[in-house]
């Protein structure tokens, strides 16, 4: 005959070994936490910031006559900046001009 005590040893073993598992997956799970934080600055933030440096370079460096596209997809020319440049005047056809925000510029049109 069996008795409980020999039935109950490879229960408390598996249940110690189950105990010591959950201990390493909580580490794992801690740590997996920054590395995924740093995965994300790298391949989405650090991105975006270098792009919008090179457009607001771009916008800083534009001069009348630069043949531009705003974000809304309208090609025109720069014909005068207004309010500090903070506005851009785009002639689109003759005798149309349309007035932006310089920050509605995507790019420069070469």
């Amino acid at each position: 005959m069996v008795t409980m005590l020999e039935v109950s040893n490879p229960l408390i073993l598996l249940l110690q070994e189950a105990g010591a598992d959950a201990g390493r997956s909580s580490i794992q799970s801690l740590l997996i936490i920054p590395i995924m934080l740093v995965a994300m600055y790298f391949l989405v933030i650090l991105p975006n910031k270098r792009e919008d440096k090179k457009r607001k370079e771009m916008i800083a460096n534009l001069q009348k006559g630069d043949t531009v596209i705003t974000n809304s997809g309208l090609h025109g020319k720069v014909v005068e900046f207004k309010d500090n440049n903070e506005t851009v005047v785009l002639s689109v056809s003759a005798n149309t001009n349309v007035t932006f925000e310089t920050s509605a510029i995507l790019k420069k049109k070469t």
